[in-house]
């Protein structure tokens, strides 16, 4: 880790899983907004800290589609078990014969 001091304020460079990544303070952010977001867009990623914690990212925007997609659930229809015994009258004539005796 490599400590960098800048204008009173600390800009830290860490080794990541991504590679190296800036960190910087809210209040250096602020200060030169212009200029890292210049280097945000050339594919920089900056990590944004508020008293040593890290509170935000600030990744380049990507046009094209990330590797992993939105996949559509796949239907199966549910099928309802046909009962272990024979029914000789369908049980729907039945309900309504009772309703009608009520």
């Amino acid at each position: 880790m490599q400590r960098h001091a800048v204008a009173e304020l600390d800009v830290l460079t860490d080794m990541t899983e991504i590679g190296l990544v800036k960190t910087i303070t809210i209040s250096y952010f602020k200060a030169h907004i212009s200029e890292e977001l210049r280097k945000v867009r050339k594919g920089a990623r900056i990590i944004i800290s508020d008293r040593d914690t890290p509170i935000a990212e600030v990744i380049p925007f990507r046009t094209t589609p990330a590797l992993l997609g939105v996949r559509h659930p796949q239907v199966t229809p549910f099928l309802i078990p046909r009962p272990p015994f024979k029914i000789d009258h369908d049980p729907l004539e039945y309900l309504l014969e009772d309703r009608e005796k009520r």
